[in-house]
């Protein structure tokens, strides 16, 4: 999957599973692709440090 705004015209960036589609958004500020990607990392996600995945929560890493 991709990081993609939680809206249209939304300034925070969702993060979703390729598998099971949980997401992991930026909060109501906006983060830059590598803040929110470092987050998810010590929240247990992994894949590719890119935004454009693939990437896999904790649960199905």
């Amino acid at each position: 999957m991709t990081a993609i705004p939680v809206e249209h015209g939304a300034v925070a960036l969702l993060l979703i599973c390729d598998d099971c589609g949980r997401g992991l958004d930026g909060g109501a500020v906006r983060e830059e692709w590598i803040v929110l990607w470092h987050r998810a990392v010590v929240e247990g996600w992994t894949g590719r440090d890119r935004a454009i995945g693939p990437h896999r929560c904790r649960s199905c890493a």
